[in-house]
């Protein structure tokens, strides 16, 4: 099927602005997960990226001027702070990052745990560089953000998954000293990126609904998230964004409650079921299926698949921005990244007649 596909009128940072004074835009702001996975396109490994302020600044700006998507940013990754707090990572040439041996294998050894000091210690100083030199390059005309691993995600990155998955239940002071430990080093991180003007996202995937259940989320993620949030409110003036992969219907409510401004929802939970419970509080971002719909699926999947997201949330009352679940899988076309901007511009063009959807 032949589509007209509408070109931009306005620029992202022109959009954005629009959007956050609820006036007019061209069309539905669309940002998808890129990132490191898009860096081969770009001519940079995986390994490359990680370590190369260049690398972060090239896949950066190619990202903007290939894709045109309404925001830009990067950070440490979710093995950024765990690394530089002890943890061992290794760095495929091609393929994601994994923690490869964890900084502590008892609590005996807490003591040799301290927050990091993001101009120190590991990587992190790579991405804050790289965050400024981008800023300089492209913040006249697209929003450049950043993003870091949440409090809980981090501690189990420290401590190695399943043993802290098992602490939960087994060792829970012990849990919430090295939670603690984790927090105040998502906070300097917090702080380092605030320092620079940018006001950073959370991303907490070992807290799913797929990993822990409701209670443990109360009691082990949601104040120490909420701790972070409340650490950017206090230096930006408001809420950012908490991606949580996997389910979380169940612990939607607790995700307003910290505090945010947008909730990021995963593929495998119903973006107008998530409206129609808190579309009044927050703005919504999601949640096209990026692997079996933006990598294997054809452009009309994708099509499909975002005009079904934004029939059901583009009438969100505190907004709504186009979205993958979660990150752009490694090896993705760039074809099908373009396909889900053309897709905001076919179909998210406003005044959106529903009727057409």
């Amino acid at each position: 099927m032949e589509y007209k596909i509408n070109k931009d009128q306005m620029t992202p940072k022109e959009r954005m602005e629009a959007f956050s004074k609820g006036e007019p835009m061209d069309r539905i702001l669309c940002s998808p997960f890129l990132g490191e996975s898009v860096s081969s396109i770009f001519g940079h490994t995986i390994y490359e990226y990680n370590h190369s302020v260049d690398a972060l600044v090239d896949v950066a700006v190619g990202s903007y001027e290939l894709f045109r998507p309404d925001s830009i940013g990067f950070g440490p990754g979710l093995q950024g702070i765990p690394e530089a707090m002890g943890s061992e990572v290794t760095f495929p040439t091609h393929n994601t990052p994994y923690i490869s041996k964890s900084a502590i294998n008892d609590y005996s050894e807490i003591g040799k745990l301290k927050p990091i000091d993001p101009y120190k210690d590991g990587r992190i100083r790579y991405f804050l560089e790289a965050l400024k030199i981008t800023q300089d390059k492209l913040s006249s005309v697209v929003g450049v953000g950043t993003s870091v691993g949440g409090p809980f995600t981090t501690a189990s990155f420290l401590r190695g998954t399943d043993k802290f998955l098992r602490d939960l239940t087994k060792n829970k002071d012990q849990a919430h000293e090295l939670l603690e430990l984790s927090t105040q080093s998502v906070i300097n991180y917090i702080d380092a990126a605030c320092d620079i003007g940018l006001a950073p996202s959370l991303a907490e995937p070992n807290a799913s609904c797929t990993m822990i259940s409701e209670k443990n989320f109360v009691e082990f993620a949601k104040p120490y998230l909420k701790r972070c949030m409340d650490r950017i409110i206090e230096r930006t003036g408001s809420g950012t964004t908490l991606h949580i992969c996997g389910k979380t219907k169940k612990v939607w409510g607790h995700m307003v409650d910290i505090g945010i401004s947008n909730l990021s929802l995963d593929n495998v939970d119903d973006i107008g079921e998530l409206k129609e419970a808190y579309g009044d509080k927050v703005c919504l971002i999601g949640n096209v299926d990026p692997v079996e719909t933006i990598m294997r699926g054809s452009i009309e999947d994708i099509y499909n698949e975002a005009r079904e997201c934004i029939k059901k949330a583009h009438d969100s009352k505190c907004g709504f921005i186009l979205s993958t679940g979660c990150d752009v899988p490694i090896g993705t076309d760039p074809k099908k990244i373009i396909a889900l901007m053309d897709a905001a511009r076919i179909f998210g063009a406003y005044p959106i007649n529903i009727k057409n959807l």
